[in-house]
């Protein structure tokens, strides 16, 4: 049986997705989704099988905060890792209420991402 835990990587650019996915892949079972309503529907389908969210805040449609807005409306124990690369004090208060666990700046430093989500999944 599998023993992975499960997280889904949320970026809309695409080289991002596979730089996270080549990283992650042996370790934990990854989903990946390209825009906000895609991911959405994965945790639909998942739900509390993902262990974590790494999502981007910034993108097109529906940005990190609306989608998470709908996501913790039914899934709040999932803890979130965003992304971004324009974080200011006063989203970054309304993320925090809304469940995201910690900030990683982009460009990402793969170094201080893996230690938060082995901080985040212990």
């Amino acid at each position: 049986m599998d023993e992975k835990k499960t997280i889904l990587i949320l970026d809309d650019t695409k080289p991002i997705r596979i730089l996270l996915l080549k990283k992650f892949e042996k370790t934990y079972n990854c989903l990946l989704a390209d825009n906000p309503k895609n991911a959405i529907d994965i945790v639909e389908e998942y739900g509390d099988k993902i262990s974590l969210i790494i999502s981007d805040y910034e993108m097109p449609g529906m940005n990190g905060y609306e989608f998470l807005k709908i996501v913790h409306s039914r899934w709040k124990n999932i803890p979130v890792i965003m992304l971004s690369a324009t974080l200011n004090e006063e989203r970054i208060k309304d993320l925090v209420n809304l469940g995201v666990k910690k900030f990683i700046a982009k460009p990402v430093n793969l170094q201080r991402l893996v230690s938060e989500m082995n901080i985040i999944l212990e």
